[in-house]
Parts: C-alpha cells; structure tokens; sequence
C-alpha cells in the first residue's frame, strides 16, 4: 500500500468513514487496475472481488508483488461473461459498486443495461467527470462526457437529474449549474442554445429543486467572473460552477481530457442512474485517477439511486 498524496487525503479520509464498499472489478487483470485495487483494499475503502481471467490476475499479481490472499477472485475468460458476472451479483445485492477495468465499455453497459439483471432505475444513465483543476476555484463535474453522445432536451433533463443527485451526496445542497454553448446568443444554428433556455425555464419551475441553472453560457462565461462583468452578464455562478452541462459526448471528453493533460487536472469517472455507481474512466489513466475514482464512487454508493426529483 503506498502513501496518500496530499490532494487525495481528504477524499480518501472521507470514503474511508463510509466503511469498505463491496466492489465488483470486472476485468481485474490490468496493471494499473490491479494496483488501485490493491491501495483502495489497503486504505479500507474497498472489499474487492476480482471477475476475469483468474490465471492472468494471478501471474499479474505477483509480477506486481500485489498478494491477493484475501481477495476472491471469480475465473471468468470472455468479456461477455466477466460482464454479466457483474451485473448477475449486483442484482443479487452482493455490491454497493462495480469498477469497469480491462473490459470492453459497450460490453460492461450492455450487461448493466440487460432487464434481466435489474440494475436500471427507470431513469437514464449518464457519465459524470469529476474535475479537481488547480486553477479553479473548487471541483466540479462535467457531464456527459462518456455515455449519451448527442443528448435531446429530455435526455439532459435526466443528466442534470443525475448530476444533482451525485452532488447532493457530495454535500451540495443548491448546486450552480452552467450550460455550455460557443456564445450566450440563441442560434437555430446550435439546438444547445434553444436547449438551455428551455431548463432555464424549468428550473425556474422548480424542476431541478433548488439548483441555480444559467445558459446559455461559453465557457469564459461559466468560469470567469471578469469575463463576466466586462461583458456585462450579471451571473449568480461565474467562476464558480459545480456542475457543468456540455452539447455532447466530443465537447465535453475534449473538455475533460483537455485539462487533464493540459492543466494537470485530476479527474474521476462515475457512470450514474443505476442501482449502483459505476466506476468507468480511460483505460488510459494511472492507478493514482482509478483510486480516486473508487474514492468518489464509495461516498456516492450509499445516496446515488435514492434521490428522486418529481
């Protein structure tokens, strides 16, 4: 088990208080997979099973000097089948979250998303990022930047749902919701901008609870509040957004990955609108980005699937 690193503490501290979460790992035998597993069991956040190809995890295992002796592991070889392992349990309550590793996405979410398991709440799922950027004022999310790839006015109504649920569990009680577009101008153009007008509207109805919900809005609009007061747009949440709803899938990945790798982000992923969070970022990130992950997904667990907004 390594040593926490400074901007970690608090959010592991805070999933350590919430006691090990029962974790599915489907696809266990990546490295880098294995090893977040390995830190989470070690800081007491997790109580892993570890679903795929048993002899691989193994042999991984020990090239990592990783021991597994208090883990169970369940011999699956096909995608398909480490998939559906998953989903099979989780429907049987046997987890309070799944971890996607070295598996296929479309495989995992097609299993999630079978009615024979259950697993679907009678909303829809959505992908949150949640960002911790330097430069910024505090986290926020970025949805959906990983599942709903050109979303419909309704689709977004159930993102921001989704979205509101999650940081209400984070402890934000009246989130400050930012609706990206190129320009505050409406343009027949770019549907986002109609869109965003529209749950504008709604959210002065009272459909997003206490949420304050501004957009269309460009991104120097959503986080900068000179950008702001030299355009003359009076904002309750320039600079300061917690939640951050994108056009699409290709803008809102290009944002999130974009500031990983160009402003040191770090980012967590969740799949949300299940039975359970779903951790799901790329397979690309280190060990470091999947325990935070697991971190996130364990002080979620207990809220995400519970909170309803009529």
């Amino acid at each position: 088990m390594k040593r926490i690193a400074a901007r970690d503490r608090v959010m592991i501290d805070r999933a350590r208080k919430k006691g090990p979460a029962r974790t599915l790992v489907a696809g266990a035998a990546g490295p880098e997979v294995l090893r977040a597993v390995a830190d989470a069991a070690g800081f007491g956040l997790i109580r892993p099973v570890l679903i795929g190809r048993a002899p691989a995890i193994r042999n991984l295992a020990r090239r990592l000097n990783i021991e597994l002796s208090e883990f169970r592991i369940i011999d699956r070889t096909e995608d398909p089948d480490i998939a559906e392992t998953a989903a099979e349990m989780a429907s049987r309550n046997e987890a309070d979250l799944i971890m996607k590793g070295n598996i296929s996405t479309p495989v995992l979410l097609k299993a999630v998303l079978d009615p024979r398991f259950g697993l679907r709440t009678g909303g829809l799922l959505s992908h949150i990022a949640w960002m911790e950027v330097p430069a910024a004022a505090k986290p926020f999310a970025v949805t959906d930047s990983g599942m709903i790839i050109r979303p419909t006015l309704e689709q977004k109504i159930l993102i921001l749902k989704n979205a509101i649920a999650f940081t209400s569990a984070m402890g934000i009680r009246k989130p400050r919701i930012a609706l990206l577009a190129a320009n505050e101008k409406v343009s027949p153009h770019m549907p986002e901008t109609a869109d965003a007008v529209e749950l504008v509207r709604m959210a002065a109805e009272g459909v997003f609870g206490e949420a304050v919900v501004e957009g269309p809005l460009a991104l120097d609009m959503a986080f900068s509040s000179d950008a702001a007061r030299i355009k003359g747009f009076r904002s309750r949440i320039a600079g300061k957004p917690d939640i951050v709803l994108v056009p699409d899938i290709a803008s809102g990945n290009i944002f999130a990955k974009g500031l990983v790798y160009l402003a040191h982000a770090r980012i967590s992923g969740l799949v949300v609108g299940a039975r359970l969070p779903i951790v799901l970022i790329s397979r690309a990130e280190h060990a470091s980005t999947w325990l935070h992950s697991l971190a996130l997904a364990c002080i979620v667990s207990p809220k995400i699937g519970s909170l309803r907004f009529s």
